[in-house]
């Protein structure tokens, strides 16, 4: 309808996941964005702490877990690809929201050797650089603000809730919702009393193939927020964002209320 035309698109700040970057995230939402287009403008931004490059085992000796999400655990190029690149091309540097105590020393044009198979708890020792983080979110939101919502994808989605449990004391970070893929509660970062945010919470189901975020972990974190204004919707897909027309439709729901 023209009504709806008139409208204003939402603007979205999307949060990549750890060892992650802004355009990789950017060009896996792509038909995520295409399907929303109508609906909302997502703004993509490189998270401020600056990761060691990795050095690299052949990822067929990483248990054979092709993470769908490769980057996150530091493989270059996941199990199933033909080609196991040994070092992370220069012209992609990784970022992280926050760190474990030994990353945070580490500069970023340091080589760290990534010996050990993926490690699906390593989120919880990632205690370290949510300040710095904060503060550059805010530096954000006044530089490219405003925007209606934040998005986060697994540790973005973790440090996406924070950004929530601040926005009432805060009036730098100010939105109206949250989208949280596969997100998780962050150690760094203390949660006092329910979150008052409307949030749509987006994360594998019990048959859900996700190996890095359990949905106990992303359950927990939703239990966070009133559940008042909160939607849950579970898929089976892994650790992605789903663009299936089902999922689609209910998260342009959830977006309607806020145009």
């Amino acid at each position: 309808s023209l009504d709806s035309m008139a409208r204003q698109k939402l603007r979205i700040l999307c949060l990549h996941g750890f060892r992650q970057n802004a355009s990789g995230f950017k060009g896996r939402l792509g038909s995520f964005m295409k399907k929303l287009k109508h609906l909302a403008e997502f703004v993509f931004v490189d998270a401020p702490h600056g990761l060691p490059f990795i050095v690299q085992p052949h990822p067929t000796q990483l248990n054979g877990e092709g993470a769908q999400f490769p980057a996150e655990n530091g493989a270059a190029a996941s199990s199933s690809s033909p080609l196991a690149y040994s070092f992370q091309s220069t012209a992609s540097r990784r970022y992280a929201w926050l760190v474990t105590k030994k990353q945070e020393n580490l500069t970023s044009t340091e080589w760290e050797v990534a010996n050990e198979p993926f490690d699906p708890s390593q989120y919880q020792k990632q205690t370290e650089g949510w300040e710095k983080s904060y503060n550059f979110l805010k530096k954000t939101f006044s530089q490219m603000g405003p925007f209606d919502g934040v998005m986060g994808f697994s540790q973005g989605a973790s440090m996406a809730a924070t950004l929530c449990a601040r926005r009432a004391h805060d009036v730098d970070i100010d939105f109206k919702f949250a989208i949280l893929c596969s997100g998780f509660c962050t150690p760094a970062f203390v949660f006092k009393g329910l979150i008052e945010c409307p949030s749509l919470h987006i994360f594998g189901g019990t048959v859900s193939k996700d190996k890095q975020i359990s949905r106990d972990a992303s359950f927990k974190l939703a239990n966070l927020f009133n559940p008042a204004c909160t939607v849950v919707l579970e898929h089976n897909s892994g650790h992605i964002v789903p663009t299936e027309a089902a999922y689609i439709s209910q998260i342009k729901n959830f977006l309607q209320r806020f145009q």
